[in-house]
């Protein structure tokens, strides 16, 4: 399943060393990172005013180029704004030492904070892990969590992003007779109804501003019902053996 409806997922900034698709673990890769380039671009536009969406657009099309580098920046900024999806990528990524030199403590760390607001999968992908861990790996992996949430975490996160949503909403505020600004057209022709088009390719992008996706509250109570009653690739969390560490 692609992490929140198909509005999401990449596209990478600077080139860095990349890591050929045979020798990534499978369970640091998800389906959902390959796109067309037509899926990429209609994405990139229906997430162009969300840069959790848009963030992990681009770090998951890094990703499936094997620019792990990328991945694991865009993957950052996305996760500034609560995106969990993004959390759990990296932390996949810490585990198996992808993009990465491979440390059990920080993966869990970043698994932990995925799962903060208690996603199933993420939740038990998080405890697999610390079954897998030692005590000293245990003890590191509480006190760097904590670092991670003073940034990553809701509480400073989700003010973020709903920032980013509410500057949107004035965007298209008091657009009563019509916005051209040489491709997007977006009108009302009635209270509450919004149409738009791309004047170039065509894209629909009415969806792009759906009621719940104005409002943060009704955003996160989407994501939140998505991640709980959906389903979504986490990949094993299983030791990561030397063989495996050689290959990456």
């Amino acid at each position: 399943m692609e992490p929140l409806t198909s509005i999401l997922l990449s596209a990478a900034l600077a080139a860095g060393p990349g890591v050929s698709a045979s020798q990534t673990p499978a369970g640091v890769i998800a389906s959902s990172d390959r796109m067309t380039f037509q899926e990429f671009d209609e994405r990139t536009r229906m997430s162009a005013n969300f840069p959790n969406e848009l963030h992990r657009l681009y770090g998951s099309e890094a990703a499936a180029g094997g620019r792990w580098g990328d991945a694991l920046r865009q993957f950052r900024l996305a996760a500034r704004y609560g995106d969990k999806y993004s959390q759990h990528r990296i932390s996949l990524m810490y585990w198996h030492g992808v993009g990465v030199e491979r440390d059990p403590a920080l993966a869990y760390a970043w698994a932990d904070l995925a799962a903060e607001r208690m996603y199933p999968t993420f939740v038990v992908l998080r405890e697999k892990m610390w079954l897998e861990l030692g005590e000293g790996d245990r003890a590191r992996a509480l006190s760097e969590g904590a670092a991670l949430y003073d940034e990553y975490g809701d509480r400073e996160a989700k003010p973020r992003l709903a920032a980013a949503i509410l500057r949107q909403n004035k965007q298209i505020t008091g657009s009563r007779v019509g916005y051209n600004d040489g491709r997007l057209h977006v009108y009302a022709p009635g209270p509450g109804a919004i149409t738009g088009s791309d004047s170039l390719t065509g894209v629909d992008l009415r969806p792009m501003y759906a009621p719940w996706r104005m409002d943060p509250q009704r955003y996160w109570a989407v994501e939140d019902a998505i991640w709980k009653d959906g389903s979504v690739e986490v990949g094993p969390a299983r030791k990561a053996h030397a063989r495996d560490r050689d290959e990456d």
